[in-house]
C-alpha cells in the first residue's frame, strides 16, 4: 500500500484546509457584496428621491403660508384704509406707503437686464358712494379724474366686474374679495416672436388685479365702499422665482425645463405662470376666456388663446384634477405630472388657507405648486448610487490583491511547518501547557494513527474528564450564587416595602420593649432609630396620648387585633392617628406589632368635604331665596320712593322713608352677593395672573390715595400662564383689597406680591391694619361672618374662598392684633396635578 509520511500528511492537509476555505469565502463575498451593492444604490435611490420630495412639499407649504399671511396684511391695509377719512390726499399718501419689492427682467431679448425696483402694492385706491358713484379713485400713485359709476359692471376696468354689488350686501366689518381680473395675454402677444417665454423679455406682461373691498358705516348708515386692488404682480413674486434646482432662486424660471413654480385659485384657474397665456383673464368684451380643454379648437389653440384651469386639464395629464380636488380640501403632497410641454416632472403641492369673499366655499384661496423636471429630481440619488458601485468595485478589487498575497504567503508557511516532522509533538507541547495554566478546553487535533496520534487521544480523553468536572462545580457554584441572590433580593423587596408605605411599623418583644420600628414611624413620632431593645415608655416619651390606650391593649388584647382612633394638639393643630396592636406569630415568637397611621389629611379632606357641601347647600338656598326677595323687594321700593314723592312738605315722613330706602338697598345689596355666592362655575381661560391683579389695584387706587395708604407691589419675572377667570379673580382681590382698606382707616401699606412657587403661583396680600383676633381667624370665611357692622354682608370672603376652590387653588390667613393680616393665595400652574 502506498504510504505517505507525516511531513507530505501535514501539508497537503494544512493546505487543503486553508486555501479551499478562503477561496470559498472570496466567491461568496464578491457575490454577497454585488448583491448587498444592488440593495444599497436601489434603498439609497428610495430614500433620496423620498427626501427631495418632502423637501419640494415642505417649501410648497411654506410659501402656501406666506401667500396666506400675505392676503391678511392685505385685509389688514383695507381695515386700516377703511378708518381714513376719503379725501384724495390721504389717499394718495396711503397709495404711495404701501409698496414692496419685485425683481424682473427688462431691456431686450437679446440683452436682458434683472432690476430689482419697489412698486405699489395697490394698482388702485378708492372710495365709492352708496349708489355705486366713485367719489375718490386713486391709479397708480396718482388721482384720476375717470370716476365711474362702478354699479354698472360695463363701467368697471374689466367690464363684468362685480365687486360693489357683493361689497354693498356686506355688514360693517364683513370683506369681499375677488377672484383675479385682467385682460388676457395671448401666446403671440408674450412671445412676440421669440422661441420661450424664458427668451420674451420685450413680450407683453400681463397686468390684473385682485380687489379686497368692505362696506364703511357711519352709524347704521352705509357711507360708502373703500376698495383696494392688489396688483397682481405681488402675486406672481412669491412663485416666479422659485426654482428646485441648487440656485435655488431665479429672476425668470425655465418652462421648457419643467423647474418652475405656479399658483391657482379655488376654481382651479391658474393665477400665477411663467407662461402669461396660461393665466386666467377677460376678452376686450368683458367676457372670461375659456379654458383650454378637449373641446378647444384648431384655431384657437394655434393662437395661443389658451388660459388653463386644472380642473379641465385631466386631457393633458390626469393629475392635474387630483392636484386640484386635494387642494380644496385642504391636503398637500407630491405626484407625478407632465406639462404642457412635454416635460416630465414631480410636483408638490399645498392649500393656501383662505376664508374670505368669493373664497368662503371651499376655505382655500388657492394652491402652489413647485415642479422638479424628472432627471433633475433624481440627480442626487443617480450620483450617490454611482459613488457606492464605485466604492465596492474598488474594495472587491482590493480585496482579490489582499487574497491573492494571502494565498502566496500560506502555501511557503505551510511548507515550512511541514517541513518540521516534529510539528505535531510541539503542538501536543503546546496543549499540555495549556492545560496546566487552567484552560481545559485545549484539544490536539492530530489525524494520525501513530504513537503520536494515540497520545494526542489520550491527552484528549483527558481533558474531556477535567472539563466535565470543572463544569459540575461551576454549577454547583452558580446554584449557590443564584441561592444566595434570590435570599438577598427577598431581604431588599421586604425592606423595601417596609421602609416605603405611609404606615408607621413598631415591634415589641414579649418584656414591651421597642426591637425595631420602619422609617415612617420615626418620622411621624420624631425620633430616631434606636440602638437597641428600649422600653417602649422611652421610645413614646413625646406622645403622653398613646399611654393609655397602648397599656390597656398590651394586658386585655384578643389573639386577633386591637385598634383605636387618637385625636390630640400639636402645635396649634389637630391631629388624628390611627393605632393598631397585632400579636406576632412569625416563628412562634412572643411580642407584638403596632402599626401607626398619620390620618390628619383624610380627616382635614373630609372636613373639607363635608364644608363644600355644606356651602353648596347654602349657595343653592341664597339663590332660591335671592330670587324669591328680589321681585317683591323691587316693587317695595318703588311703592316708597312713589309715596317719599307724594309727602313733599312733610319732611319726618319723608325722612322715615329715606331711612327705610336705605335699609331696603343694603338688603338688596345682601341680595345681590347672596347671588354671587351661588354663581355658576368659572369660565376658564390660559391669562395673566399679574394682568388681573395690576387691574384690580387700578380700581382702588384713588380709595388708597384719599385714605393715605401706600400701594407696594412685586411680580416675580416670568410667572406662567395660568388657567383663571379674570372676572371671578378680579373679585377676589378686590373683596382682599376692601378689607384691607377697611383695616386701616388712618392710613397704611398694602403690599401684594406675586412668586412662583413649587406647586403653582402664590400671591400674598400683606396690610399693616388692627389684625385679626387669634379666636375668630378660623371664621373669616364661614358666610355672613363679619366684623364689620351693619356694614358688610359677610359674604365676600366666603365667595372669595369658593371661587379659589373653583381654581383648585387654596386661600388662608395670618393676623396678628395691631400688626395687621397677611392672606395667601395659591393658584396651579397648567398641568399640575395638584395644590397642596
Amino acid at each position: 500500500m502506498f504510504k505517505i509520511n507525516l511531513h507530505k500528511k501535514v501539508l497537503g492537509a494544512f493546505l487543503l484546509l486553508s486555501l479551499v476555505p478562503l477561496m470559498l469565502l472570496l466567491v461568496n463575498s464578491h457575490h454577497s457584496l454585488r448583491l448587498v451593492e444592488t440593495l444599497l444604490r436601489q434603498r439609497t435611490t428610495e430614500a433620496l428621491d423620498a427626501q427631495a420630495a418632502q423637501a419640494l412639499e415642505l417649501r410648497a407649504e411654506m410659501v402656501a403660508r406666506e401667500v396666506a399671511d400675505f392676503l391678511q396684511q392685505v385685509e389688514g391695509d383695507l381695515k386700516d384704509l377703511a378708518l381714513i377719512e376719503p379725501a384724495q390726499e390721504s389717499y394718495i399718501d396711503f397709495s404711495w406707503g404701501h409698496a414692496r419689492s419685485v425683481w424682473y427682467r427688462r431691456g431686450t431679448n437679446d440683452n436682458p437686464i434683472e432690476v430689482r425696483e419697489r412698486i405699489l402694492l395697490y394698482h388702485e385706491v378708492s372710495f365709492i358712494d352708496p349708489s355705486g358713484q366713485e367719489r375718490v379713485r386713486i391709479v397708480a400713485g396718482r388721482p384720476s379724474m375717470n370716476l365711474r359709476n362702478v354699479a354698472k359692471p360695463e363701467n368697471t376696468s374689466y367690464k363684468s366686474e362685480t365687486y360693489f354689488q357683493k361689497a354693498r350686501q356686506l355688514r360693517k366689518g364683513e370683506i369681499s374679495v375677488s377672484r383675479l381680473s385682467g385682460w388676457y395675454v395671448s401666446r403671440d402677444e408674450q412671445l412676440q416672436g421669440a422661441e420661450t417665454p424664458l427668451e420674451a423679455v420685450q413680450g407683453t406682461p400681463y397686468r390684473g388685479v385682485v380687489r379686497f373691498a368692505t362696506p364703511v358705516y357711519k352709524g347704521d348708515e352705509l357711507s360708502g365702499i373703500v376698495v383696494l386692488s392688489l396688483d397682481h404682480r405681488h402675486l406672481m413674486e412669491f412663485t416666479q422665482h422659485i426654482s428646485p434646482t441648487k440656485d435655488r432662486y431665479v429672476a425668470f424660471p425655465s418652462y421648457a425645463s419643467g423647474n418652475y413654480a405656479f399658483m391657482f385659485d379655488d376654481e382651479g384657474w391658474m393665477i400665477t405662470h411663467p407662461k402669461s397665456c396660461d393665466i386666467r383673464g377677460y376678452d376686450p368684451d368683458g367676457r372670461l376666456v375659456p379654458a383650454y380643454s378637449q373641446e378647444t379648437d384648431s384655431a384657437t389653440i394655434q393662437a395661443g388663446r389658451i388660459p388653463f384651469n386644472l380642473l379641465n386639464a385631466g386631457f393633458i395629464h390626469q393629475n392635474y384634477p387630483v392636484v386640484a380636488d386635494a387642494v380644496r380640501n385642504g391636503r398637500q403632497g407630491v405626484v407625478d405630472i407632465t406639462n404642457v410641454g412635454g416635460s416630465r416632472k414631480i410636483m408638490a403641492y399645498a392649500p393656501i388657507f383662505y376664508a374670505q369673499g368669493d373664497f368662503r366655499r371651499f376655505n382655500i384661496f388657492g394652491g402652489i405648486t413647485i415642479g422638479a423636471e424628472v432627471d433633475n429630481f433624481h440627480q442626487p440619488a443617480l450620483t450617490t448610487a454611482s459613488l457606492i458601485r464605485k466604492e465596492i468595485t474598488n474594495y472587491l478589487s482590493e480585496s482579490w490583491l489582499v487574497i491573492s498575497i494571502t494565498v502566496m504567503f500560506v502555501i511557503l508557511a505551510a511548507y515550512r511547518l511541514s517541513s518540521s516532522i516534529v510539528g505535531p509533538l510541539i503542538s501536543l507541547t503546546e496543549g499540555t501547557r495549556e492545560m496546566a495554566r487552567g484552560n481545559l478546553e485545549t484539544r490536539v487535533e492530530v489525524s494520525s494513527y501513530d504513537e503520536v496520534g494515540i497520545l494526542a487521544d489520550s491527552f484528549n480523553r483527558m481533558a474531556n474528564d477535567l472539563s466535565l468536572r470543572q463544569l459540575r462545580l461551576l454549577k454547583t457554584l452558580k446554584a449557590l450564587r443564584r441561592s444566595r441572590q434570590e435570599i438577598i433580593r427577598e431581604r431588599n423587596f421586604k425592606h423595601t416595602v417596609v421602609e416605603n408605605i405611609e404606615t408607621g411599623i413598631l415591634t415589641f418583644d414579649e418584656k414591651r420593649q421597642v426591637t425595631s420600628l420602619n422609617g415612617p414611624a420615626c418620622k411621624i413620632l420624631g425620633i430616631s432609630q434606636p440602638s437597641e431593645a428600649t422600653p417602649w415608655h422611652e421610645i413614646l416619651n413625646g406622645w403622653p396620648e398613646f399611654y393609655a390606650g397602648l397599656e390597656h391593649a398590651f394586658t386585655t388584647v384578643d389573639p386577633q387585633n386591637w385598634g383605636d382612633y387618637i385625636t390630640l394638639e400639636r402645635d396649634d393643630r389637630r391631629l388624628t392617628y390611627r393605632l393598631s396592636l397585632f400579636p406576632l406569630s412569625f416563628r412562634r415568637q412572643a411580642g407584638w406589632l403596632l402599626t401607626v397611621e398619620d390620618l390628619t389629611e383624610r380627616v382635614n379632606m373630609r372636613e373639607q368635604m363635608a364644608r363644600m357641601d355644606r356651602l353648596a347647600s347654602l349657595g343653592r338656598m341664597s339663590a332660591g331665596i335671592a330670587h324669591e326677595i328680589r321681585n317683591p323687594l323691587t316693587g317695595v321700593s318703588l311703592l316708597l320712593d312713589e309715596l317719599h314723592d307724594r309727602l313733599l312738605g312733610q319732611e319726618e315722613d319723608q325722612l322715615l322713608i329715606q331711612k327705610a330706602l336705605g335699609e331696603m338697598e343694603r338688603l338688596e345689596r345682601l341680595v345681590g352677593e347672596l347671588l354671587h355666592f351661588s354663581a355658576s362655575k368659572p369660565r376658564l381661560i390660559s391669562g395673566d395672573l399679574a394682568t388681573v391683579i395690576d387691574d384690580s389695584i387700578f380700581l382702588v387706587c384713588r380709595q388708597c390715595e384719599r385714605q393715605g395708604i401706600e400701594i407696594v407691589h412685586h411680580f416675580d419675572v416670568g410667572l406662567p400662564k395660568l388657567l383663571i377667570d379674570p372676572d371671578r379673580l378680579k373679585q377676589v382681590f378686590l373683596n382682599l383689597f376692601s378689607n384691607a382698606i377697611y383695616a386701616m382707616p388712618e392710613g397704611g401699606q398694602l403690599k401684594i406680591l406675586a412668586s412662583r412657587v413649587r406647586k403653582g403661583v402664590q400671591v400674598t396680600v400683606i396690610d399693616n391694619g388692627c389684625g385679626i383676633e387669634a379666636e375668630k381667624i378660623g371664621l373669616i370665611f364661614e358666610p355672613f361672618y363679619t366684623s364689620k357692622g351693619r356694614e358688610g354682608t359677610g359674604l365676600g370672603l366666603s365667595i372669595s374662598h369658593n371661587i379659589l376652590s373653583e381654581h383648585k387653588g387654596s386661600i388662608r390667613a395670618e393676623s396678628t392684633i395691631n400688626q395687621g393680616t397677611r392672606v395667601f393665595l395659591l393658584l396651579p400652574v397648567e398641568g399640575d396635578d395638584e395644590i397642596g
